[in-house]
């Protein structure tokens, strides 16, 4: 359920450089941005629903929408229509994001949920490692429009598996109002916690990274260094082993420390490695085995962040899981999406601009971190 996000994301980047030879139009970067506005969007409201109808309903709506989306996004016609189909199959893909999130809070506490969100985050690595590598199959054998097809079926088989496997967990005494007047005062308890707000902030610019180079990497490794689509797909798939060696490395930290303890010990990380990456990237003709090289243990440095985070971020509030999940789930979405943009108006396919928009991001974490700490407890 929660790789939905990593597999509508990844899967039809080999495809880039064809979208756009069909279409005839540069900035196929734009729709990924657009699959973000409809996540960041669709959490807001999906939250508050789950806190009062549960965690099942919604995601019987959602999935529906995902397969309407993906079916639109395969009869799209103009780069215009991807853009608005693929904000459609966001709305209904977000659905299972969010509430993820919420059924590891009902069910866990922040050290508990921290370990929890660091196996998901190895099981949602699946999708980086299959989903490029089965997308630069399809776009080869069936082109870009036989991608949105599977995901299509996909989501009718998430819709199967969860109402056979998944079982409610929301607390049916803690029902909240949904109401306008009442998801406004949650929605604005969230916004006056600095260290909610600090711990989000942290990890969505963590991912604004990460999503920086998932989106200028098409240009940087096929155009740049002439790479094939399938050889890019591989190679995309290798980052869900920097997330599952990630997701180890927490695991086992968490036996002897506190989420906070490894959040400070690591928050700092991937700006270092951005910058060493930049500096390199600047200075010579960086090989790519020593590109991906350093790009990977940025990953793996990004992935020590963003489960800690998460787990402190959401520690406190049980009772608004779905609100505060829908809270985090929004700004970790909309920061990305201003990447996005931005690297779509200034990607040139230099590897020196994927690594600079990089480590922007690994900095914006660390200073989120930095100016919510007056409040952690």
């Amino acid at each position: 359920m929660t790789a939905v996000g990593p597999v509508t994301i990844d899967m039809y980047l080999p495809g880039f450089p064809e979208i756009e030879r069909e279409f005839a139009t540069q900035g196929v970067e734009k729709t990924m941005s657009a699959y973000l506005i409809g996540i960041a969007l669709g959490q807001l409201v999906y939250g508050p629903i789950s806190d009062r109808f549960g965690r099942k309903p919604p995601l019987y709506a959602g999935f529906a929408l995902y397969a309407l989306g993906s079916l639109g996004c395969m009869l799209s016609s103009s780069m215009t229509m991807l853009m608005s189909m693929r904000v459609l199959q966001a709305l209904g893909a977000c659905g299972g994001m969010v509430i993820g999130r919420a059924i590891i809070r009902d069910r866990c506490e922040p050290h508990e949920a921290a370990r929890a969100f660091s196996i998901l985050m190895a099981i949602v690595a699946l999708g980086p490692i299959l989903a490029p590598s089965m997308g630069g199959v399809v776009v080869t054998a069936f082109g870009w429009r036989g991608v949105f097809v599977f995901q299509a079926l996909l989501a009718v088989l998430l819709v199967i598996s969860m109402h056979l496997v998944l079982t409610e967990s929301r607390d049916p005494i803690a029902v909240r109002p949904f109401s306008v007047p009442a998801v406004a005062v949650d929605y604005r308890t969230l916004i006056r916690d600095r260290a909610f707000i600090g711990y989000t902030l942290a990890g969505a610019f963590g991912m604004a990274s990460l999503f920086a180079y998932v989106t200028g990497a098409p240009a940087v490794l096929i155009e740049g260094y002439g790479l094939s689509p399938q050889q890019f797909g591989w190679l995309l798939g290798v980052n869900g082993f920097a997330f599952m060696a990630a997701s180890r490395l927490n695991i086992v930290a968490l036996r002897k420390r506190t989420p906070s303890q490894l959040l400070a010990r690591t928050v700092w990380v991937p700006a270092i490695i951005g910058s060493v990456l930049t500096t390199l990237t600047l200075a010579f003709d960086v090989p790519l085995w020593l590109f991906v090289a350093l790009q990977l243990s940025f990953f793996v440095g990004v992935a020590r962040v963003t489960p800690h985070a998460a787990a402190l971020g959401l520690g406190p509030y049980a009772h608004i899981a779905g609100a505060a999940s829908a809270m985090m789930g929004a700004l970790q979405s909309t920061i990305p999406v201003l990447v996005g943009f931005a690297l779509a108006y200034y990607n040139n396919g230099e590897p020196a601009t994927l690594a600079i928009m990089m480590t922007i991001g690994a900095f914006g974490a660390g200073i989120a971190y930095e100016w919510g700490k007056a409040n952690r407890s």
